[in-house]
């Protein structure tokens, strides 16, 4: 009897310890069964500190918030207080490469104040405002976090001066208006003149910039009727281009100039506008003194003919 006894309970101990070891795998078996969030949320729960899954809900549920009111483009000042608050307020501002333009005019196209979000700023939007400014040939606006704008901009080069009627602007290559102030820095630029003028002056200078001579002595340039060009050297001559055939012109205009006439002061004008022909109009004084030549030698000149 005491050997069956001592036998039952061997067996019950060697069924508890099989059941033990079974144990861990059945538990792993059924925790392969759960939602993947089941099974994650005990061991957030062991190594995390208390609270924190409360902070990351709010702070999820902020965020999102303040999304949806930007998209929605509601409540900016809400927002821009809110980036205050996580130090997310513009307070500096780098701005490079420009000279003409002040840094208030820039400040003033960005729209920056006391109370500007980093968060809330569009740097595109910010960027095409400024290319628009007619001194800005390009501009670059990155954001700097957590609280600077860093602004890049490269301006355009002042080429000319174009005049019509009474009113003469600063003009860049491509014949946009710069300023309609004139500083005394750009004075010596060549001046164009006409209506239209301000389009097709680039391509004229390309031209006369293979005549080196021609282009130290024009001081201005004038387009006729829109069709054609007169150029005014500095010493008051002018020279009539033709509306074809421009370089042909230019060369017997510079063939013409080979011994100084044009920096005589006894020729008012040349004429280059026939390609078969070249005429030349003397300054008053020197008609003058050839009429008294002529007359001098007995010829009958009256005073109001002009050859």
């Amino acid at each position: 009897m005491i050997g069956k006894l001592a036998k039952d309970k061997g067996e019950r101990r060697r069924a508890a310890k099989q059941r033990d070891s079974l144990a861990p795998r059945a538990y792993a078996y059924e925790q392969r069964r759960l939602p993947f969030y089941k099974r994650i949320i005990p061991i957030a729960e062991t190594w995390l500190p208390r609270g924190v899954g409360w902070g990351l809900s709010v702070g999820f549920l902020a965020v999102t918030a303040l999304y949806g009111s930007m998209i929605g483009g509601e409540n900016q000042t809400a927002l821009e207080r809110a980036s205050t608050v996580l130090g997310l307020k513009v307070e500096a501002v780098l701005i490079t490469g420009q000279k003409e333009v002040t840094e208030a005019e820039i400040l003033s196209v960005l729209g920056i104040n006391e109370d500007s979000s980093l968060l809330t700023f569009d740097a595109y939007v910010a960027r095409k405002n400024l290319e628009q400014v007619s001194w800005i040939a390009e501009a670059s606006v990155q954001k700097l976090y957590p609280n600077k704008l860093q602004v890049v901009v490269r301006e355009q080069k002042p080429f000319a001066l174009w005049q019509r009627g009474q009113y003469v602007s600063l003009i860049s290559y491509d014949g946009s208006v710069l300023s309609d102030h004139i500083d005394p820095e750009f004075a010596d630029l060549p001046l164009v003149v006409g209506h239209g003028a301000q389009r097709k002056a680039s391509e004229l200078f390309e031209i006369l910039a293979q005549y080196p001579s021609l282009a130290r002595k024009t001081r201005a340039v004038v387009y006729v009727s829109e069709r054609r060009w007169d150029l005014y050297f500095k010493n008051g001559v002018q020279a009539k281009l033709p509306e074809i055939d421009l370089q042909d012109a230019l060369d017997n205009l510079l063939a013409f100039d080979e011994d100084g006439s044009l920096s005589r002061k006894d020729i008012s004008l040349v004429d280059m506008r026939l390609s078969d022909r070249t005429f030349v109009r003397m300054s008053k004084d020197a008609a003058e003194r050839r009429r008294q030549a002529l007359r001098d030698l007995g010829a009958n000149v009256a005073k109001e003919v002009e050859t």
